[in-house]
């Protein structure tokens, strides 16, 4: 009984907490789960619940002795990407999602808001460096961009070494192939 009642109070903490807090992104069961974001990315991938490594028991703890893994409240989560009305952001098999971080998620780099939201296009960090994360739907929508980039008929140059500054837009420098950028970033004529 003791269990049960435990359960239940969680249970209502978890509701009332998400009641809160309406504008973080949650999962239904109507999200289709997607490899990359964007409707014209990869597409969906999988449905429902999963067996394996991405499977999540929220109910795991170490004091449950009775192994009700399967249990009416037990739930799992597939790793992937989600779209609702605020964007799209990425759900872990554990079902949390990142927020307010850069994060490497098959094989490229993404910004989240507070929220937990996918940022896109021209984005500032603290220290005020900037960055360009692709708002086009082309199978790579929000991942960060390095190299030359064409941006509003102007060329700019993101650094493309893994030095702690990948994909910073250099300033008032030469680039590493020999070009000028101004203060704004865009290509000297």
């Amino acid at each position: 009984m003791k269990k049960i009642q435990g359960k239940f109070i969680l249970l209502f903490c978890f509701l009332l907490l998400s009641g809160m807090f309406p504008g973080r992104a949650a999962a239904d069961e109507t999200q289709a789960v997607r490899k990359y974001p964007g409707f014209h990315g990869s597409g969906t991938s999988f449905q429902g619940p999963v067996e394996g490594p991405n499977h999540y028991d929220c109910w795991d703890d170490d004091e449950d002795d009775d192994d009700d893994d399967d249990g009416p409240y037990s739930r799992s989560y597939e790793r992937g990407w989600r779209y609702s009305p605020a964007g799209w952001w990425y759900q872990y098999g554990d079902g949390t999602w990142p927020l307010d971080s850069w994060k490497y998620i098959d094989g490229r780099w993404y910004r989240f808001d507070q929220g937990g939201h996918l940022l896109m296009g021209w984005y500032a960090d603290q220290t005020g460096n900037r960055y360009y994360l692709n708002p086009v739907d082309d199978g790579t929508l929000g991942s960060m961009r390095i190299g030359w980039q064409i941006i509003g008929g102007k060329a700019y140059y993101f650094n493309t070494m893994s030095d702690g500054s990948l994909g910073r837009l250099l300033i008032n420098t030469v680039t590493p192939d020999g070009y000028s950028v101004g203060a704004d970033g865009a290509l000297k004529q």
